[in-house]
Protein backbone atom coordinates (compact mmCIF):
# COMPACT_ATOMS: atom_id res chain seq x y z
CA UNK A 1 0.00 0.00 0.00
CA UNK A 2 1.32 3.72 -0.75
CA UNK A 3 -0.12 7.00 -0.27
CA UNK A 4 -0.40 9.92 -2.15
CA UNK A 5 -0.02 12.87 1.07
CA UNK A 6 2.37 10.40 3.36
CA UNK A 7 3.27 13.64 5.57
CA UNK A 8 -0.50 13.42 7.33
CA UNK A 9 0.92 10.06 8.53
CA UNK A 10 2.45 12.34 11.45
CA UNK A 11 -0.80 12.70 12.81
CA UNK A 12 -0.88 8.77 13.85
CA UNK A 13 1.25 10.75 16.88
CA UNK A 14 -2.39 11.20 18.01
CA UNK A 15 -2.83 7.43 18.50
CA UNK A 16 -1.24 8.39 22.44
CA UNK A 17 -4.69 10.63 23.06
CA UNK A 18 -7.14 7.70 23.76
CA UNK A 19 -4.14 5.57 25.51
CA UNK A 20 -3.86 8.75 28.28
CA UNK A 21 -7.37 8.96 28.82
CA UNK A 22 -7.11 4.97 29.65
CA UNK A 23 -4.72 4.92 31.60
CA UNK A 24 -5.77 8.24 33.94
CA UNK A 25 -9.96 6.76 33.88
CA UNK A 26 -11.22 5.27 37.23
CA UNK A 27 -14.33 4.22 37.96
CA UNK A 28 -15.68 6.25 40.68
CA UNK A 29 -16.79 4.26 44.13
CA UNK A 30 -20.33 4.70 45.39
CA UNK A 31 -20.84 5.81 49.03
CA UNK A 32 -23.49 4.02 50.96
CA UNK A 33 -24.71 4.69 54.14
CA UNK A 34 -25.70 2.12 56.72
CA UNK A 35 -26.16 2.34 60.01
CA UNK A 36 -23.65 -0.50 61.20
CA UNK A 37 -20.76 -2.41 59.71
CA UNK A 38 -20.41 -4.73 62.31
CA UNK A 39 -22.67 -7.49 60.10
CA UNK A 40 -20.62 -6.66 57.28
CA UNK A 41 -17.61 -9.34 55.73
CA UNK A 42 -14.33 -7.96 55.10
CA UNK A 43 -13.89 -8.44 51.13
CA UNK A 44 -10.47 -8.89 49.19
CA UNK A 45 -9.54 -5.32 47.41
CA UNK A 46 -9.25 -6.51 43.91
CA UNK A 47 -8.25 -2.81 42.55
CA UNK A 48 -5.08 -1.88 42.74
CA UNK A 49 -3.72 1.65 43.66
CA UNK A 50 -1.65 1.75 40.44
CA UNK A 51 -3.09 2.83 37.14
CA UNK A 52 -3.80 0.18 34.99
CA UNK A 53 -5.48 -0.18 31.43
CA UNK A 54 -9.15 0.27 32.03
CA UNK A 55 -10.79 -1.49 28.71
CA UNK A 56 -8.87 -3.05 26.43
CA UNK A 57 -11.10 -3.74 23.09
CA UNK A 58 -12.59 -0.07 23.87
CA UNK A 59 -8.83 1.66 23.62
CA UNK A 60 -7.81 -0.45 20.64
CA UNK A 61 -11.50 0.73 18.66
CA UNK A 62 -10.67 3.86 18.94
CA UNK A 63 -7.35 3.88 18.11
CA UNK A 64 -7.94 1.61 15.09
CA UNK A 65 -10.83 5.06 14.26
CA UNK A 66 -7.88 7.63 14.60
CA UNK A 67 -5.66 5.77 12.39
CA UNK A 68 -7.79 5.33 9.80
CA UNK A 69 -8.92 9.07 9.72
CA UNK A 70 -5.32 9.32 8.99
CA UNK A 71 -4.68 6.85 6.63
CA UNK A 72 -8.28 8.33 4.92
CA UNK A 73 -6.39 11.84 4.68
CA UNK A 74 -3.00 10.22 3.61
CA UNK A 75 -5.13 9.15 0.57
CA UNK A 76 -3.92 5.30 0.43
CA UNK A 77 -3.91 3.37 -3.14
CA UNK A 78 -2.40 0.25 -4.02
CA UNK A 79 -0.40 -0.08 -7.47
CA UNK A 80 -0.65 -2.73 -9.96
CA UNK A 81 1.18 -4.23 -12.01
CA UNK A 82 0.92 -4.26 -15.45
CA UNK A 83 2.48 -6.68 -17.96
CA UNK A 84 3.80 -4.47 -20.30
CA UNK A 85 4.74 -5.61 -24.26
CA UNK A 86 8.65 -6.13 -24.58
CA UNK A 87 8.66 -4.34 -28.10
CA UNK A 88 5.42 -2.85 -30.43
CA UNK A 89 5.96 -1.82 -34.35
CA UNK A 90 4.25 1.08 -35.82
CA UNK A 91 3.65 1.50 -39.40
CA UNK A 92 2.29 4.36 -41.09
CA UNK A 93 -0.47 3.15 -43.44
CA UNK A 94 0.56 4.82 -46.56
CA UNK A 95 4.08 3.20 -46.53
CA UNK A 96 2.14 -0.14 -46.90
CA UNK A 97 1.28 0.81 -50.88
CA UNK A 98 5.18 -0.13 -51.12
CA UNK A 99 5.45 -3.62 -51.69
CA UNK A 100 8.61 -4.46 -50.87
CA UNK A 101 8.06 -2.98 -47.38
CA UNK A 102 4.36 -4.66 -47.10
CA UNK A 103 5.60 -8.18 -47.88
CA UNK A 104 8.37 -7.08 -45.09
CA UNK A 105 6.00 -5.90 -42.45
CA UNK A 106 3.09 -8.75 -43.61
CA UNK A 107 6.54 -11.50 -42.38
CA UNK A 108 7.06 -9.44 -38.83
CA UNK A 109 3.48 -9.66 -38.07
CA UNK A 110 3.35 -13.06 -37.83
CA UNK A 111 5.50 -13.28 -35.04
CA UNK A 112 5.83 -9.55 -33.62
CA UNK A 113 3.28 -6.95 -32.50
CA UNK A 114 2.64 -5.22 -35.24
CA UNK A 115 -0.16 -2.26 -35.12
CA UNK A 116 -0.77 0.97 -37.39
CA UNK A 117 0.24 4.74 -36.94
CA UNK A 118 -2.94 5.67 -36.37
CA UNK A 119 -5.70 7.39 -33.82
CA UNK A 120 -6.32 4.20 -31.04
CA UNK A 121 -3.62 2.67 -33.09
CA UNK A 122 -5.54 -0.41 -34.40
CA UNK A 123 -4.16 -3.90 -34.86
CA UNK A 124 -2.47 -4.52 -38.34
CA UNK A 125 -4.12 -7.10 -40.25
CA UNK A 126 -2.91 -8.59 -44.01
CA UNK A 127 -5.87 -8.59 -45.50
CA UNK A 128 -6.68 -4.83 -44.38
CA UNK A 129 -7.09 -1.91 -47.36
CA UNK A 130 -4.53 0.95 -47.62
CA UNK A 131 -6.10 4.27 -46.40
CA UNK A 132 -4.00 7.53 -46.82
CA UNK A 133 -5.00 9.49 -43.82
CA UNK A 134 -3.90 12.87 -42.80
CA UNK A 135 -1.56 12.21 -39.84
CA UNK A 136 -0.35 14.55 -36.81
CA UNK A 137 2.52 12.77 -35.49
CA UNK A 138 2.99 14.63 -32.21
CA UNK A 139 -0.37 13.97 -31.17
CA UNK A 140 0.00 10.28 -31.82
CA UNK A 141 3.73 9.87 -29.51
CA UNK A 142 1.60 11.53 -26.69
CA UNK A 143 -0.41 8.65 -27.03
CA UNK A 144 2.25 6.04 -26.98
CA UNK A 145 1.90 5.80 -22.75
CA UNK A 146 -1.32 3.74 -23.93
CA UNK A 147 0.21 1.21 -25.80
CA UNK A 148 1.90 -0.36 -22.24
CA UNK A 149 5.10 -1.31 -24.85
CA UNK A 150 8.69 -0.61 -23.31
CA UNK A 151 10.29 -0.11 -26.68
CA UNK A 152 8.99 1.45 -29.72
CA UNK A 153 9.70 1.18 -33.64
CA UNK A 154 8.01 3.45 -35.74
CA UNK A 155 8.14 3.19 -39.20
CA UNK A 156 7.11 6.46 -41.08
CA UNK A 157 7.37 8.84 -43.88
CA UNK A 158 8.37 11.64 -41.06
CA UNK A 159 7.01 14.72 -43.54
CA UNK A 160 7.08 17.54 -42.24
CA UNK A 161 3.61 18.48 -42.69
CA UNK A 162 2.68 16.10 -40.15
CA UNK A 163 4.78 17.56 -37.75
CA UNK A 164 2.20 19.93 -35.99
CA UNK A 165 3.15 21.54 -32.34
CA UNK A 166 5.65 21.40 -29.44
CA UNK A 167 7.91 18.32 -29.84
CA UNK A 168 6.57 16.00 -27.15
CA UNK A 169 8.56 14.22 -24.18
CA UNK A 170 7.47 10.52 -23.12
CA UNK A 171 8.98 7.80 -21.21
CA UNK A 172 9.22 5.16 -23.96
CA UNK A 173 12.04 4.16 -25.75
CA UNK A 174 10.99 5.17 -29.81
CA UNK A 175 13.20 4.10 -32.39
CA UNK A 176 12.03 6.17 -35.13
CA UNK A 177 12.66 4.83 -38.61
CA UNK A 178 11.94 7.02 -41.63
CA UNK A 179 10.78 5.09 -45.07
CA UNK A 180 11.35 7.30 -48.19
CA UNK A 181 10.74 5.91 -51.75
CA UNK A 182 9.98 9.40 -53.61
CA UNK A 183 12.87 11.16 -54.38
CA UNK A 184 10.39 14.40 -56.55
CA UNK A 185 7.08 15.69 -57.01
CA UNK A 186 5.90 18.18 -58.88
CA UNK A 187 2.95 19.65 -60.21
CA UNK A 188 0.37 22.53 -60.91
CA UNK A 189 -0.84 24.31 -58.11
CA UNK A 190 -2.49 27.42 -59.62
CA UNK A 191 -3.99 29.21 -62.99
CA UNK A 192 -4.50 32.24 -63.34
CA UNK A 193 -5.75 34.08 -66.22
CA UNK A 194 -4.39 37.19 -67.44
CA UNK A 195 -5.33 39.81 -70.24
CA UNK A 196 -4.03 37.58 -73.17
CA UNK A 197 -2.60 34.62 -71.39
CA UNK A 198 -2.53 32.16 -68.50
CA UNK A 199 -0.17 32.33 -65.44
CA UNK A 200 0.94 28.73 -64.21
CA UNK A 201 2.18 28.05 -60.67
CA UNK A 202 3.72 25.43 -60.02
CA UNK A 203 5.55 23.66 -57.37
CA UNK A 204 8.70 20.89 -57.51
CA UNK A 205 9.07 19.29 -53.87
CA UNK A 206 12.40 17.10 -52.67
CA UNK A 207 12.95 15.63 -49.35
CA UNK A 208 14.88 18.94 -48.33
CA UNK A 209 12.98 21.68 -49.97
CA UNK A 210 9.93 23.41 -51.92
CA UNK A 211 10.39 25.33 -55.19
CA UNK A 212 7.98 27.47 -56.64
CA UNK A 213 8.09 28.21 -60.75
CA UNK A 214 5.71 30.73 -62.71
CA UNK A 215 5.23 30.90 -66.08
CA UNK A 216 3.33 32.33 -68.30
CA UNK A 217 1.15 30.57 -71.20
CA UNK A 218 -1.32 30.98 -74.03
CA UNK A 219 -4.64 29.91 -73.19
CA UNK A 220 -4.66 27.21 -75.65
CA UNK A 221 -1.49 25.56 -74.69
CA UNK A 222 -3.02 25.16 -70.81
CA UNK A 223 -5.51 22.37 -72.12
CA UNK A 224 -2.72 20.28 -72.80
CA UNK A 225 -1.72 20.61 -69.29
CA UNK A 226 -2.14 17.73 -66.65
CA UNK A 227 -3.84 19.20 -64.34
CA UNK A 228 -7.94 19.47 -63.33
CA UNK A 229 -7.31 23.37 -61.89
CA UNK A 230 -10.04 25.78 -62.63
CA UNK A 231 -8.39 29.04 -64.24
CA UNK A 232 -8.84 31.92 -61.62
CA UNK A 233 -10.05 35.05 -63.13
CA UNK A 234 -8.26 37.99 -61.69
CA UNK A 235 -10.53 40.97 -60.89
CA UNK A 236 -9.58 44.54 -60.22
CA UNK A 237 -8.50 44.73 -56.93
CA UNK A 238 -9.72 47.94 -54.91
CA UNK A 239 -7.80 49.64 -52.57
CA UNK A 240 -9.74 52.29 -50.44
CA UNK A 241 -7.71 55.17 -48.64
CA UNK A 242 -8.18 57.71 -46.29
CA UNK A 243 -5.62 59.63 -44.34
CA UNK A 244 -5.18 62.73 -42.07
CA UNK A 245 -3.20 65.26 -43.25
CA UNK A 246 -0.56 64.06 -41.25
CA UNK A 247 0.14 60.67 -42.32
CA UNK A 248 -0.32 61.82 -45.99
CA UNK A 249 2.78 61.26 -46.75
CA UNK A 250 2.38 57.11 -45.43
CA UNK A 251 -0.20 57.47 -47.74
CA UNK A 252 1.64 58.27 -50.85
CA UNK A 253 4.17 55.72 -50.31
CA UNK A 254 1.28 52.81 -49.84
CA UNK A 255 -0.30 53.93 -53.05
CA UNK A 256 3.46 53.50 -54.45
CA UNK A 257 3.41 50.58 -53.22
CA UNK A 258 0.47 48.87 -54.13
CA UNK A 259 1.40 50.13 -57.54
CA UNK A 260 4.60 48.23 -58.07
CA UNK A 261 2.62 45.48 -56.75
CA UNK A 262 0.44 45.76 -59.55
CA UNK A 263 3.34 45.95 -62.08
CA UNK A 264 4.99 43.06 -61.09
CA UNK A 265 1.72 40.13 -61.05
CA UNK A 266 0.74 41.92 -63.73
CA UNK A 267 -2.75 42.70 -61.75
CA UNK A 268 -4.88 45.67 -62.02
CA UNK A 269 -5.04 47.60 -58.62
CA UNK A 270 -7.44 50.61 -58.30
CA UNK A 271 -6.97 53.16 -55.70
CA UNK A 272 -9.91 55.14 -54.78
CA UNK A 273 -9.77 58.39 -51.86
CA UNK A 274 -12.68 58.27 -49.89
CA UNK A 275 -14.50 60.37 -47.00
CA UNK A 276 -14.80 59.36 -43.50
CA UNK A 277 -18.16 59.24 -43.88
CA UNK A 278 -18.66 56.74 -47.12
CA UNK A 279 -19.00 53.60 -46.69
CA UNK A 280 -16.52 51.21 -49.02
CA UNK A 281 -17.05 48.07 -50.70
CA UNK A 282 -15.42 44.81 -50.16
CA UNK A 283 -11.53 44.78 -51.12
CA UNK A 284 -9.09 47.13 -49.09
CA UNK A 285 -9.06 49.65 -46.84
CA UNK A 286 -6.43 51.72 -45.91
CA UNK A 287 -7.50 54.09 -42.74
CA UNK A 288 -4.08 56.40 -41.73
CA UNK A 289 -6.58 58.62 -38.57
CA UNK A 290 -7.77 58.20 -35.22
CA UNK A 291 -11.74 58.64 -36.45
CA UNK A 292 -13.93 56.06 -35.79
CA UNK A 293 -13.57 53.44 -39.38
CA UNK A 294 -16.91 52.80 -41.17
CA UNK A 295 -18.17 49.22 -41.39
CA UNK A 296 -15.94 47.28 -43.57
CA UNK A 297 -15.98 43.75 -44.03
CA UNK A 298 -13.00 43.48 -46.65
CA UNK A 299 -8.89 43.43 -45.35
CA UNK A 300 -8.10 46.40 -43.10
CA UNK A 301 -4.89 48.65 -42.68
CA UNK A 302 -5.02 50.99 -39.98
CA UNK A 303 -2.24 53.20 -38.43
CA UNK A 304 -0.51 51.92 -34.68
CA UNK A 305 2.42 53.18 -34.17
CA UNK A 306 4.62 50.85 -31.88
CA UNK A 307 8.44 51.81 -31.12
CA UNK A 308 9.00 47.78 -30.48
CA UNK A 309 7.82 46.55 -33.52
CA UNK A 310 10.27 44.81 -35.63
CA UNK A 311 8.65 45.50 -39.23
CA UNK A 312 6.67 48.05 -41.28
CA UNK A 313 3.40 46.24 -41.46
CA UNK A 314 2.04 43.11 -38.95
CA UNK A 315 -0.83 41.07 -38.60
CA UNK A 316 -3.05 41.13 -35.85
CA UNK A 317 -5.92 38.74 -35.58
CA UNK A 318 -8.81 40.69 -37.31
CA UNK A 319 -6.62 43.17 -39.67
CA UNK A 320 -3.13 44.52 -40.03
CA UNK A 321 -1.12 47.36 -38.57
CA UNK A 322 1.35 49.98 -39.81
CA UNK A 323 3.41 50.38 -37.32
CA UNK A 324 5.49 53.51 -38.01
CA UNK A 325 5.99 56.24 -40.34
CA UNK A 326 7.34 55.77 -43.81
CA UNK A 327 10.59 57.09 -45.27
CA UNK A 328 12.06 56.41 -48.37
CA UNK A 329 15.03 54.93 -46.17
CA UNK A 330 13.06 52.48 -44.66
CA UNK A 331 10.33 51.62 -47.49
CA UNK A 332 13.86 51.12 -49.13
CA UNK A 333 15.16 49.13 -46.62
CA UNK A 334 12.63 46.99 -45.49
CA UNK A 335 10.77 46.41 -48.80
CA UNK A 336 7.38 48.04 -48.09
CA UNK A 337 5.87 46.19 -51.38
CA UNK A 338 6.55 42.99 -49.57
CA UNK A 339 4.55 44.26 -46.18
CA UNK A 340 1.71 44.69 -48.62
CA UNK A 341 1.66 41.61 -50.61
CA UNK A 342 -0.19 39.56 -47.80
CA UNK A 343 -3.00 42.08 -48.14
CA UNK A 344 -4.01 41.11 -51.57
CA UNK A 345 -4.93 37.85 -50.56
CA UNK A 346 -3.70 35.90 -53.57
CA UNK A 347 -4.04 32.05 -54.17
CA UNK A 348 -6.68 31.91 -51.45
CA UNK A 349 -6.47 28.03 -51.49
CA UNK A 350 -3.17 27.63 -52.20
CA UNK A 351 -1.92 26.35 -48.75
CA UNK A 352 -4.20 23.29 -49.62
CA UNK A 353 -2.93 22.51 -53.20
CA UNK A 354 0.80 22.79 -51.90
CA UNK A 355 0.25 20.34 -49.16
CA UNK A 356 -0.76 17.77 -52.01
CA UNK A 357 3.10 17.84 -53.26
CA UNK A 358 4.89 18.78 -49.88
CA UNK A 359 7.40 15.61 -49.52
CA UNK A 360 9.79 17.26 -47.44
CA UNK A 361 11.20 14.73 -44.75
CA UNK A 362 11.99 15.86 -41.46
CA UNK A 363 15.69 14.29 -40.14
CA UNK A 364 14.84 11.32 -37.51
CA UNK A 365 17.19 13.47 -35.30
CA UNK A 366 14.46 16.14 -35.30
CA UNK A 367 11.33 13.89 -35.72
CA UNK A 368 12.22 10.68 -32.42
CA UNK A 369 10.51 12.43 -29.67
CA UNK A 370 11.86 13.44 -26.21
CA UNK A 371 12.79 10.91 -23.86
CA UNK A 372 12.57 11.71 -20.31
CA UNK A 373 13.03 9.37 -17.02
CA UNK A 374 10.18 7.78 -15.72
CA UNK A 375 8.68 10.23 -12.72
CA UNK A 376 7.88 8.97 -9.36
CA UNK A 377 4.68 10.33 -9.66
CA UNK A 378 0.70 8.29 -9.40
CA UNK A 379 0.34 6.96 -12.04
CA UNK A 380 -3.50 6.85 -12.01
CA UNK A 381 -3.64 3.84 -14.99
CA UNK A 382 -2.19 1.62 -13.12
CA UNK A 383 -2.83 2.32 -9.50
CA UNK A 384 -6.53 1.28 -7.27
CA UNK A 385 -7.79 4.27 -4.92
CA UNK A 386 -8.37 2.56 -1.16
CA UNK A 387 -9.70 5.62 0.21
CA UNK A 388 -13.39 4.60 0.00
CA UNK A 389 -12.73 0.81 1.64
CA UNK A 390 -10.95 2.50 4.60
CA UNK A 391 -14.32 5.23 4.71
CA UNK A 392 -16.17 2.19 5.50
CA UNK A 393 -14.04 0.29 8.15
CA UNK A 394 -13.79 3.57 9.56
CA UNK A 395 -18.37 3.71 9.58
CA UNK A 396 -18.17 0.31 11.45
CA UNK A 397 -15.28 0.90 13.54
CA UNK A 398 -17.17 3.41 15.27
CA UNK A 399 -20.68 2.09 15.02
CA UNK A 400 -19.36 -1.24 17.04
CA UNK A 401 -17.16 1.50 19.50
CA UNK A 402 -20.16 3.26 20.32
CA UNK A 403 -22.67 0.37 21.16
CA UNK A 404 -20.29 -1.03 23.03
CA UNK A 405 -19.52 2.11 25.28
CA UNK A 406 -23.01 1.97 25.61
CA UNK A 407 -22.92 -1.17 27.32
CA UNK A 408 -19.87 -1.42 29.26
CA UNK A 409 -20.88 2.61 30.31
CA UNK A 410 -17.68 4.04 29.24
Amino acid sequence: MFFANPMYLWALLGLAVPVAIHLWSKDEGKTIKVGSIANLKESENTQTRTLHLNEWLLLLLRMLAIALLVFILAAPFAKTKTQNQDLVYLVEPELLKIDTFKNSIDSLAESKTVKLFLEDFPEYNVADSVKTVATDYWQLVRDFENLKADSLVVFSKSLVKGFKGKRPEITENVNWVTIDSIQTVEGIVALTQLQDSVEVLEVKSTKEKLRFKKSVSEAAAIQNLKTDLEIQVVDTLQVYAFAEDSLQTDLKFLKIGFESLSTYLKRPITITNVAPNETPQDGILIWLSPKDMPEFSGTLLDYQPDAFASELIVKNSTHFSLTQNLTRKNVVEQHLAEHLLPLLNLHLKLDEAVQKYDRRVLADAFATPLRTAKDQKLNQASSIPLTHWFWFVLFITLIVERLLSRFRKQ
